[in-house]
């Protein structure tokens, strides 16, 4: 029986079954019966059109990555082996062939092809990630917003240390924030020209290489780090590192000056440092060689103060120590006094306050016969 209805379609429709009307010589009611063929065959096997359509995106995506595992191109992982992977080479910095393996730059003109070619590369490897990026200039962006979105916080980190890579080598962009949530990671760049294309973006060392240079030097000298390692954790901790002339003049009695070594880890004169950074600097720096037990600091301003904890029961060592510490702050120029106690050494700053023009006067006075 054949039953004939009025139906409205919009031209975007019109132009989607133009391969079927092509196919049946014009014919616009075969068209929709093979269109209606498609759709129930694919409910047969899927819960729903949305569902159907999804899948059928992927099959091409699908395809692809089987002929690259049967050619040996990529081979099949299990995910909870790849996210611990991914969980303990974080800190590390990615190789740079590896970076221009996945992300190939003679397909990429703009951000926003960027975009879409590593929406792409996402699907056709079967990841979940998804990324968008925004920025005013998509040729020559000052700065780019990229958010990473699905998968897990350690694949995320990942895909956007690949992703910093590349725009620091192809646009001199360098990471600027990085913010991390339950299901996106979040991050902000700023054109960097300082650097050159061969060295690595000190954002990107910052927020994704930060234990690089500990991996490397692991890996390089791993007999000593490993007896060092053991040696500090069998000592519950309690060994000091100084250098070696510093260990020479404390051994004949005498106070040692800190101040060449603070600088040379710092990368700046102490006398260049603005108080505040100084007391930032202090403290890692002697926390790190266990010379004290504890340190705390007040950066308030005007009210500056370094409060140093330790254990040490000879009153010779303390006066010692207060010396020691007291050449790296009188370099800096600021004025200080310091109070020591059994177990604590404290360092509070001031501003040199000068005399007023009635203190001036006054004294002028009392200077006359």
């Amino acid at each position: 029986m054949l039953i004939r209805k009025n139906i409205s379609l919009d031209d975007k429709y019109l132009k989607k079954l133009q391969p079927l009307l092509d196919a049946n010589n014009g014919n616009l009611s075969a068209a929709v019966r093979d269109t209606i063929e498609v759709a129930d065959t694919a409910l047969l096997y899927h819960k729903s059109i949305d569902e159907a359509i999804r899948f059928l995106k992927e099959t091409p995506a699908k395809e692809e990555l089987n002929e690259t595992i049967q050619n040996g191109e990529n081979i099949v992982i299990n995910k909870t082996m790849l996210e611990w992977l991914f969980r303990c080479t974080k800190g590390r910095i990615t190789d740079e062939e590896l970076v221009n393996e996945l992300i190939n730059p003679f397909e990429i003109q703009d951000m926003k092809q960027l975009e879409d070619y590593l929406n792409r590369v996402s699907r056709s490897y079967q990841w979940v990630i998804q990324t968008s990026i925004k920025c005013e200039d998509i040729n020559n962006p000052e700065s780019a917003l990229v958010l990473i979105s699905n998968s897990t916080v350690h694949s995320r980190d990942f895909f956007a240390q690949l992703v910093a890579h590349f725009l620091s080598k192809w646009k001199h962009l360098d990471v600027e924030h990085v913010f991390r949530r339950s299901n996106s990671t979040q991050i902000s760049f700023k054109r960097n020209t300082s650097i050159s294309s061969s060295e690595i973006m000190p954002g990107i060392r910052k927020h994704f290489g930060y234990l690089d240079v500990l991996c490397k030097e692991l890996d390089d000298n791993t007999e000593f780090w490993t007896q060092l390692m053991y040696t500090y954790n069998a000592e519950r901790f309690n060994l000091v590192t100084l250098h070696r002339s510093q260990f020479e003049v404390f051994a004949t009695g005498e106070v040692p000056n800190p101040t060449k070594i603070l600088e040379r880890l710092c990368k700046q004169s102490i006398c260049d440092m603005t108080l505040p950074d100084l007391l930032v600097n202090f403290r890692k720096m002697y926390l790190a060689t266990q010379l004290v037990k504890n340190i705390e600091i007040s950066l308030e301003t005007g009210n500056e103060s370094v409060t140093i904890f330790h254990d040490f029961k000879d009153e010779r060592v303390i006066r010692n120590l207060v010396k020691y510490f007291s050449n790296i702050f009188r370099e800096n120029g600021s004025p200080f006094e310091t109070f020591s106690y059994s177990s604590m050494i404290v360092f509070r700053f001031f501003q040199e306050q000068e005399p007023d023009s009635s203190d001036l006067y006054l004294m002028e006075s009392m200077e006359e016969p």
